[in-house]
């Protein structure tokens, strides 16, 4: 009983006298600087957008919803101004339906919708001006639905899931290279320096309505969810895309790694990544 005692007691005197680890530093949720913008909503998700080595202009956008359950980027076509303004017009008008809490519609229904909106959005702004013909821009957007992701997308912008240390491509390349890969007429390693690479054939603001192509992914806890602009995917081969992904760290730590590493491979181009990583507590 003693024995017992004496031990109770150096367990207390332990827990007094031990002094506690430093709480860790939050995160901040929005940074910015010339180059890049960092947004950190929430734990289990970070955006980086990346101007890259080359550009002086931004042509990407993202947009994140506050629970970090709803995310969207697009990359602008049409020139500096006109990119930008397609990418922004398109990642807004995608939030703008897909905000709303509208349990009652099916989540591929909703995002239809949002991407009708951004098609029509886009397409009218380039018919105000002589000057603004041309722009269009890519588009992908992620809806995370209890244990199920839901990936819509227009273009050459990509969706990945990273589990157990597997990497899977969720999106089809809507690229003329996209295609030719598709018919076995091209290797993914061949169309990586073809001259069609960027040649979209399908687009959102383009003169024939793009139809957008729909996926859904069973995800379990600490499963990874990337989208990501062709500025990184081009940079990046799928082996470092899954190194990086299974990398310890936040999500802000491995996005940043994510993007810093594409940016010393390449940075021709602006480079963007919406990281999430799935718990099974939302």
């Amino acid at each position: 009983m003693k024995a017992m005692v004496q031990s109770i007691r150096d367990i207390i005197r332990s827990r007094l006298t031990t002094v506690p680890e430093p709480p860790t530093a939050p995160e901040p949720r929005f940074e910015q600087s010339p180059h890049r913008q960092i947004s950190t909503p929430a734990v289990s998700l970070c955006a980086i957008t990346e101007v890259g080595q080359f550009r002086t202009h931004n042509e990407d956008a993202y947009a994140l919803s506050n629970d970090g359950l709803l995310w969207a980027l697009a990359d602008g076509m049409g020139g500096h101004t006109l990119g930008e303004m397609a990418s922004t017009l398109a990642v807004s008008a995608i939030m703008e339906v897909l905000q709303p809490a509208r349990r009652e519609i099916p989540v591929r229904d909703r995002l239809t919708l949002a991407f009708a909106k951004a098609q029509s959005a886009v397409a009218i702004h380039s018919l105000e001006r002589a000057g603004w013909r041309g722009m269009g821009s890519t588009a992908v957007a992620g809806v995370v639905e209890g244990d199920i992701v839901h990936i819509c997308h227009v273009g050459d912008s990509r969706a990945y899931h990273w589990s157990g240390g597997r990497l899977r491509r969720l999106t089809n390349d809507h690229s003329w290279a996209g295609e030719l890969i598709a018919a076995g007429l091209l290797t993914p390693e061949q169309a990586r320096s073809h001259p069609l690479r960027g040649s979209l054939t399908r687009a959102i603001g383009a003169k024939d309505c793009a139809v957008p192509e729909f996926t859904s992914v069973k995800v379990k806890d600490g499963d990874r969810v990337l989208l990501c602009s062709d500025g990184l995917w081009e940079a990046l081969g799928d082996g470092e895309l899954r190194a990086e992904l299974g990398s310890r760290g936040s999500m802000r730590q491995v996005a940043t790694a994510l993007v810093d590493r594409a940016n010393s491979a390449s940075g021709r181009d602006n480079i963007t990544a919406i990281l999430y990583r799935h718990s099974g507590n939302h």
